[in-house]
């Protein structure tokens, strides 16, 4: 399922890595984690709970998808 999203959502991806200041898995994580579970508290992973789960952070990541991409 990793590979699946890496191939499919890679700029998705690094905006959830750079906005959330997470790692590259993490963010990985945190798109497979909603995209399987959806939204609940039973699934946050150590890397997401400070943001409010992978939803927020995810979130986080459109927000500022515009921005990180006119910083290249």
């Amino acid at each position: 399922m990793d590979d699946l999203v890496r191939q499919r959502y890679p700029r998705l991806i690094r905006a959830v890595q750079r906005g959330n200041r997470l790692s590259e898995p993490e963010a990985v994580n945190a798109l497979v984690e909603y995209g399987i579970f959806g939204i609940t508290d039973d699934t946050v992973s150590e890397a997401t709970a400070p943001l409010g789960g992978p939803l927020a952070a995810i979130r986080q990541g459109f927000r500022n998808r515009h921005r990180l991409s006119t910083q290249r």
